[in-house]
């Protein structure tokens, strides 16, 4: 139960993290919905949202292979990690000979 409950809240962390974007929604700026009351700022809210979702799909539906087309590589954003001697003080941690 608790397995399958942290990864479904991952799930959502990780949409609302995209939906969060400023250079895309940007739904957590609300000084871009410049419009009063809560019905309002809810119905932005959910276009936004929508529109987040459209474009969640549309990046998905370009990896797809059609019509014996090969199917193309999703992106990653992961950096790339640095060797430990990089990143760690010089002398404080023994490598292994």
């Amino acid at each position: 139960m608790a397995e399958g409950h942290f990864r479904l809240r991952n799930s959502v962390e990780g949409y609302n993290g995209y939906a969060k974007n400023p250079l895309a929604e940007g739904i957590e700026a609300a000084g871009s919905r410049r419009i009063r009351g809560i019905a309002a700022q809810t119905i932005l809210l959910a276009l936004r949202l929508a529109h987040a979702n459209r474009r969640k799909i549309k990046k998905w539906l370009e990896t797809l292979a059609l019509g014996g087309e090969r199917p193309r590589r999703r992106t990653h954003h992961r950096q790339k990690t640095k060797e430990r001697k990089v990143w760690t003080p010089t002398g404080h941690l023994a490598l292994a000979s």
